[in-house]
């Protein structure tokens, strides 16, 4: 049960290499679209929001399952912990291109056109730079604080008397509070990072759509991890069970995602205002065969794919689930973000697009492998532990 993650110089390596290519993309972009800076920081938010959504994922993972009681998810929770560690890093990409991309990214940061725009300035109250940055740095900051010390009682858990309750209990109380400042934060931030890119438009759904997209997304990415390892060995006490159950999550969001979706969407076409149509008709008109695809990637498939229970038991197969669905949001969010910036002009994703994503997924899986090495995989004095040894379905 002392079982320890080797982070080899291979999987090293593989980092730096992600690093290197997605540093040179960037090194090239920056070159490359000098005259279209806006593409720039389109791109780095695509990557800096996406990223810390699935790393805020992992941590909401952790917090619910604690507060749920959960038992069956033990002997993998130190994956959720080693993802959500990435947060720090995360925000502080996040805080840099939020600074950074200024008003190229956001009207209403051009006083110039708020002044000139009574729609806009009627909403200067809540974007207001002190009241925007402060819940910035107060949200994120709680849940960073409250993910660190949920992270520490299970570490301090290990070390701890077999029985000893006070470790858990405390990560209890610490996970209530995050799902607390979590729940009011992930509509908040779609708001804040998202929304306002469409200035004018509004959807009261939205904070649903993007929490949604995240959950989705992280879950993926938590099982891909968890395949990985245990094709590289660890885990042996975790088997198809548990795979199952992260498939069925998988498999259940999937279709709660297209139902929010779809919810936003036709309750806007029926409703017919020019004011919120705006956002999906320059969608569908200049994307359409990307707006279609998201569907595809994110309902249709996840569905077809991880609908039985030997699908959802196979590590290939939800593998395969997973890489779409990450690969789907992607393009989700991408539709979110360039449409808003580009106006008029149609941008399609290219070298630059493709690139950099790897410096971001190179730096995250080296913080997170990272991260796993310094302490035991299985939390080996949890409560649950039975529970989740002898967890079949």
């Amino acid at each position: 049960m002392n079982e320890k993650f080797i982070h080899t110089p291979k999987l090293k390596m593989m980092s730096f290499i992600c690093m290197g290519i997605g540093l040179l993309a960037l090194l090239g972009g920056l070159l490359a679209y000098k005259d279209d800076v806006t593409r720039i920081w389109a791109n780095l938010l695509l990557d800096s929001v996406f990223l810390l959504g699935i790393v805020m994922a992992s941590a909401f993972f952790l917090a619910a399952t604690y507060v749920a009681w959960g038992g069956w998810h033990v002997l993998i929770k130190r994956i959720p912990e080693a993802i959500s560690a990435f947060m720090p890093f995360a925000v502080l990409i996040l805080f840099v291109v939020l600074i950074g991309s200024g008003d190229h990214l956001y009207e209403w940061r051009n006083k110039a056109l708020v002044d000139q725009d009574e729609i806009v300035k009627g909403k200067m109250p809540y974007f207001n730079q002190i009241f925007y940055w402060g819940r910035f740095v107060f949200f994120l900051g709680a849940l960073i604080t409250l993910n660190y010390l949920i992270r520490r009682r299970s570490i301090m858990e290990d070390s701890a008397t077999p029985g000893d309750l006070v470790n858990y209990k405390k990560s209890v109380d610490y996970a209530s509070g995050f799902l607390v400042f979590f729940a009011v934060y992930i509509s908040v931030s779609a708001w804040d990072w998202l929304m306002s890119l469409d200035i004018h438009w509004y959807s009261t759904m939205y904070g649903w759509y993007v929490f949604a997209s995240f959950w989705v997304t992280g879950l993926s990415v938590i099982a891909l991890f968890f395949i990985f390892l245990k094709t590289k060995g660890y885990l042996k006490d975790a088997n198809e069970n548990h795979l199952h159950d992260i498939g069925t999550l998988m498999f259940a969001f999937s279709v709660f995602w297209t139902y929010v979706t779809f919810s936003q969407f036709m309750l806007i076409w029926y409703a017919n205002i020019p004011d919120e149509t705006v956002y999906f008709k320059m969608r569908f008109e200049h994307y359409r065969i990307w707006f279609y695809l998201i569907f595809i990637m994110n309902f249709a498939l996840p569905l077809l794919i991880l609908m039985s229970r030997d699908a959802k038991r196979s590590k290939a197969v939800v593998a395969v689930a997973a890489i779409i669905i990450i690969l789907g949001h992607f393009i989700d969010f991408w539709l979110m973000i360039y449409p808003a910036v580009t106006n008029s002009s149609v941008t399609y994703p290219g070298w630059f697009e493709l690139g950099v994503p790897f410096l971001f997924f190179g730096l995250f899986t080296y913080v997170v492998f990272n991260y796993m090495s310094k302490y035991n995989l299985v939390p080996v004095n949890h409560p649950n532990l039975n529970e989740s040894l002898q967890h079949s379905i």
